[in-house]
């Protein structure tokens, strides 16, 4: 049964207000501009590199593959995460190319959790129409639970509202659902295009140097594409952390070089201790669904 029928309120005018506010509401990343970003202010190129914290041989590694086989240096940055982090919490930098419109970039304050798959997002620059979302595999049938941002929407529905992240109305208002956040999820879906275009002889792969992302040092890697198939973007960039080996930046941009994407992770703390408590309703300013 539609939600809509479940509110059926009394007033045909009312009945029409929530059928329009509802449909506005799962357009979850929809807020647009038509001028679109050519560059972000968290991306600085600069010459040369720190090695940090990692020891030589790491970034020599590091180095070597980006500028050789960068599903190898994928391949190494993913087991390198799988060893040592568990959760984190970052503040969240997207956008994202939305059918013809580009939206606002938008900030998020995100607590992450592998095990059980957990994300809770909350919105405090640009929200759309939902400025919470929680997401827990297995829950809710895989459901996430999203809060209006519009108080008379967010009263009319109780509070909060059940949705599938990969909806129709999702996908039509973003390009990656909540169920693919993070890390992990990030670099297996640039693997998994990587080996498929390298299988069809389609793959152009290039060393990018060196950049400061959100103040962090990373290497570049630089992914060409073909106007063919389904491939997602022409150019992609990819800002592995230098210490972190995870990729703290990805830029995608189409065959017009206009952006279709970029996100950017930023504060990231790792290994912060989260529980399922953390991904509660509760603790996330959600109401529990009935």
């Amino acid at each position: 049964m539609k939600l809509q029928n479940l509110l059926r309120p009394t007033n045909r005018g009312a009945r029409l207000l929530v059928g329009l506010l509802l449909a506005a509401l799962f357009c979850v990343q929809c807020t647009t501009t038509t001028q679109a970003v050519k560059e972000s202010d968290l991306v600085r190129f600069i010459d040369g590199k720190s090695l940090g914290r990692n020891s030589p041989e790491v970034f020599a590694k590091v180095e070597n593959l980006a500028k050789t086989d960068h599903i190898a240096l994928l391949e190494y940055c993913l087991d390198n995460y799988d060893s040592r982090f568990s959760d984190y919490t970052c503040t969240f930098v997207k956008q994202e190319k939305i059918g013809k419109e580009l939206g606002r970039q938008q900030w998020i304050a995100v607590k992450f959790m592998e095990r059980p798959y957990s994300v809770a997002m909350k919105w405090f620059q640009n929200a759309p129409m939902a400025d919470r979302i929680l997401y827990v595999e297995g829950k809710y049938g895989n459901q996430m639970l999203v809060r209006p941002k519009d108080l008379l929407l967010r009263s009319l529905l109780g509070g909060s509202v059940l949705r599938q992240p990969d909806s129709p109305e999702a996908r039509e208002s973003t390009l990656r659902p909540v169920s693919m956040f993070g890390f992990k999820r990030s670099m297996q879906s640039l693997l998994e295009v990587y080996r498929k275009a390298r299988q069809a002889g389609d793959l152009e792969e290039a060393f990018g140097g060196f950049a400061k992302v959100a103040g962090r040092e990373a290497i570049v890697l630089v992914r060409y594409l073909p106007a063919k198939g389904d491939y997602p973007a022409y150019r992609t960039l990819v800002y592995v952390d230098l210490e972190y080996l995870v990729p703290v930046g990805v830029e995608s941009r189409d065959w017009d070089d206009e952006l279709i994407s970029r996100y950017i992770y930023e504060n990231v703390k790792f290994n912060v201790s989260l529980t399922s408590d953390d991904f509660l309703p509760k603790a996330n300013d959600l109401v529990e669904p009935h």
